[in-house]
């Protein structure tokens, strides 16, 4: 950027935040005032939040550039710790205002994110006064709230957060290194897999698949009936009827293919999915084994969409010019292979299928993405399609 475009961005920003501009600065004296400042200056300047700006424009009001670089060096080593992705961005006006009136008190090498830290906790032991309880051991409390909410979203349960903050409590030096702590990998798995994984289906564990697959289909019959508990949500009386309307031509066509357990989790899926199971299965020849594929793929990946897993995402702002991060849970819309594995031939879709029923007996947040990852990223190769955990 040039110059004058820094210029009339510090013009703007006057505009923006509403500063009111002293008569000095009055009509284009302020920007003859900015033009006698360099470049670097002003690229500096043009980065101050309303506080910063206003401060500037105050100290420097009747002064060239020299007479004032000292102190605007000060402001912009402050400015990094206030800006948006500084580590000070919490601080409250009031607070940024008392670093400021102490500002001259200051060597370059004062403003550090420790000192204006201590700084801002002088400014709230002022605002509630001598005698209030808030004290240093306040301070911690308060740090130890951003913590939290930090490691909750990093997967870290609420005893092991406890447990953490117990040892800073004996030694407070700690504290930043609840920061430094490695991301867990967690994802939220609703009960009835939970209990399927850590009650019956616990004595598969670590057996071979041909020792699963001989014992039948009753552990993944529980895993339904245990799903069937949790998952009920409450719809409208339109799709109930649209629902019921599509499971009975899928009934009609399958005959008994279609367990009472798979139909009571088919009443949970969307009209417009269970409409593109009907369409899949009437592809298909009613003795066929890829129909019983059909049906569990249907049902188990349901079953797969309800588990959800942690996910970091960013959102960046092309106006504001700065970016924002956040964590939600969401589970992966398995739907969307649909079309993918009506494609497969038997072999590759029973294989899908054996995976799906695995991760279900012992579901973890790899196996889950792992698996939408060679689902999506299919190009034919069987090698694509293997279960790891």
């Amino acid at each position: 950027m040039d110059k004058f475009d820094y210029v009339y961005m510090i013009l703007d920003n006057v505009i923006v935040y509403k500063i009111a501009l002293p008569p000095e600065f009055q009509g284009n004296s302020l920007e003859d005032h900015l033009n006698s400042f360099n470049e670097k200056a002003l690229e500096v300047i043009a980065g101050f939040n309303k506080i910063l700006l206003n401060h500037f424009l105050k100290i420097s009001r009747g002064k060239s550039q020299g007479e004032i670089q000292a102190d605007l060096d000060k402001l912009e080593q402050l400015s990094y710790l206030l800006s948006p992705i500084g580590n000070l961005n919490y601080l409250g006006e009031e607070q940024v205002q008392f670093i400021i009136s102490k500002l001259n008190d200051l060597t370059l090498k004062d403003i550090s994110e420790n000192k204006i830290s201590l700084m801002a906790d002088d400014q709230l032991r002022a605002q509630f006064g001598a005698t209030s309880s808030y004290s240093a051991l306040d301070a911690l409390e308060s740090q130890l709230s951003s913590a939290a909410f930090y490691l909750m979203n990093m997967g870290y349960s609420r005893q092991e957060i406890q447990a953490k903050f117990n040892e800073v409590r004996q030694d407070p030096a700690q504290l930043e290194s609840l920061f430094s702590l490695p991301q867990k990998e967690i994802y939220n798995v609703p009960s009835e897999i939970q209990q399927s994984a850590s009650g019956s289906l616990a004595m598969n564990e670590g057996s071979s698949d041909s020792a699963n697959e001989s014992s039948g289909n009753n552990g993944y019959e529980d895993i339904l009936a245990h799903h069937i508990q949790s998952i009920h949500q409450d719809i409208t009386a339109e799709r109930a009827q649209k629902v019921n309307e599509i499971l009975g031509m899928i009934k009609a066509y399958v005959k008994d293919r279609l367990t009472d357990l798979q139909e009571q989790v088919c009443k949970q899926m969307h009209p417009d999915r269970l409409n593109r199971a009907l369409k899949m299965l009437k592809t298909t020849k009613r003795k066929s084994k890829r129909m019983d594929l059909y049906l569990e793929w249907f049902v188990s990946s349901l079953l797969l969409s309800k588990i959800e897993l942690k996910v970091e995402h960013w959102q960046v702002s092309s106006s504001a010019g700065h970016g924002s991060a956040g964590v939600y849970t969401a589970g992966i819309d398995f739907s969307r292979y649909d079309n993918i594995i009506r494609d497969f031939p038997d072999n590759k879709l029973e294989k899908v299928v054996k995976i799906t029923r695995r991760i279900l007996r012992n579901p973890t947040k790899k196996a889950i993405q792992k698996l939408g990852q060679d689902l999506i990223a299919e190009t034919g190769f069987d090698e694509h399609l293997y279960f790891t955990d």
